[in-house]
């Protein structure tokens, strides 16, 4: 550089340094710390996803977001990294998206526990949605900014010893994740036969449905009149999230096999699907009879989606659907009736194995969340009443 200013009159010197220091780009690779003059940029914790982290400017950096499998995938471009600061009052971070476009407002937490949507005036989603500019106020603690709340094994271990704590029915392992993870299950009474089977997060990013699961799940197992008299006849087996590998890695859609579990229920091949192929066989040897079947998920709206031919008991989601749309405020939903297109997801499998009322229980992406709560709260009294009401007993068994 000095020589170059050499040759140049003194009064360009000034000029050229600056052009020679804004061009200046440094790469960082995912798990490594993605340094600027100002703040970094890291990825080193459960359900991070942050590609390639390029540093523009002291406060302008190019995060590449891509998903964990080549080829087509699902759209749900999760991102999630933390923000510490180091002299910066603000940190500018570009979404750069491979195979996806932006779907979900940056939401950010100084906490990792609370968090909130960054105001839109911070955010400029480009003309084609493959790229998002957020401008992140920072002041001395990090900021975590994600796609959606961040929702990973420790919360579920947490909640579980909650419920364990508030109910008296304590988890139990159900098995493990292809990495190990332990896979947990709640089962409230092995004795009775007829049960309500509910199952939560395939899919990594899908945290509304999560939030609709957990108090879902609550509301059936509380103690109330109607919940205990639910359960001195229905036994309720509950599985929060089967796939733990692809929270904590930060995965759109997959497990660590690059696999849509919600595409492997009658294949049973991933550990994690296998699971439920041993619980269902299981079920079906010692003669239980699973009269309901609902699988929590996330899309851009509020929809159930059931079953377009009769079932056992007939009629029943319309009027489960129907029973609760008066008692709801601020939560617009549809119930979406279809022929099952997809057998192997879940709710086609479990109704084309068993004839039942099998529902996929989709919340919108930005539901508020208490919104989500208090519907859940309701759809679950209003289940167990149409359970009691309208489900005769079990007359026929699947015993094999």
């Amino acid at each position: 550089m000095k020589s170059l200013l050499r040759l140049l009159r003194p009064g360009l010197s000034l000029a050229v340094v600056w052009l020679a220091t804004s061009c200046v780009t440094q790469s960082f690779p995912p798990g490594e710390p993605c340094v600027a003059d100002g703040f970094t940029v890291i990825d080193d914790f459960a359900a991070a996803r942050r590609g390639t982290c390029t540093v523009q400017s002291n406060d302008q950096v190019v995060v590449d977001i891509r998903p964990e499998s080549a080829g087509r995938i699902n759209p749900s471009p999760w991102y999630a990294f933390k923000i510490p600061p180091h002299g910066a009052d603000r940190a500018h971070v570009t979404l750069r998206y491979t195979n996806g476009k932006h779907r979900y407002p940056p939401k950010i937490s100084s906490d990792g526990l609370a968090w909130q949507v960054l105001d839109e005036e911070f955010v400029s989603v480009g003309n084609d949605g493959m790229t998002a500019d957020i401008t992140v106020s920072l002041d001395d603690e990090p900021v975590w900014v994600a796609a959606e709340e961040i929702v990973p094994p420790k919360f579920y271990e947490a909640w579980g010893t909650k419920i364990a704590r508030e109910t008296g029915f304590s988890q139990q392992l159900l098995g493990h994740s292809l990495r190990g993870l332990d896979i947990h299950m709640f089962d409230t009474n092995p004795d009775l036969r007829e049960v309500l089977l509910l199952t939560g997060r395939q899919h990594p990013p899908e945290v509304s449905g999560a939030a609709a699961f957990f108090e879902f799940a609550e509301t059936i197992l509380a103690d109330t009149p109607l919940a205990m008299e639910f359960r001195e006849r229905f036994r309720i087996i509950a599985i929060p999230m089967l796939n733990p590998d692809g929270v904590v890695a930060g995965n759109w859609r997959h497990n660590l096999a690059h696999t849509d579990l919600n595409r492997d229920w009658g294949p049973f091949e991933q550990p994690e699907t296998k699971l439920i192929s041993n619980l269902l066989d299981g079920l079906d040897t010692e003669g239980s009879c699973i009269r309901v079947f609902i699988d929590f998920h996330s899309t851009k709206e509020n929809v159930f989606y059931t079953q377009h031919d009769a079932t056992d008991p007939p009629g029943f989601t319309d009027a489960w659907l129907t029973a609760a749309a008066p008692h709801i405020e601020d939560y617009a939903f549809r119930n979406h009736n279809e022929p099952p297109k997809q057998l192997l997801a879940a709710k086609n499998y479990m109704y084309e194995r068993y004839g039942i009322p099998s529902v996929t229980y989709e919340v919108g992406d930005e539901t508020d969340r208490e919104a989500v709560r208090k519907a859940a709260r309701v759809f679950a009294t209003e289940l167990m009443r149409q359970m009691l009401e309208l489900a005769p007993p079990a007359t026929s068994s699947y015993a094999q």
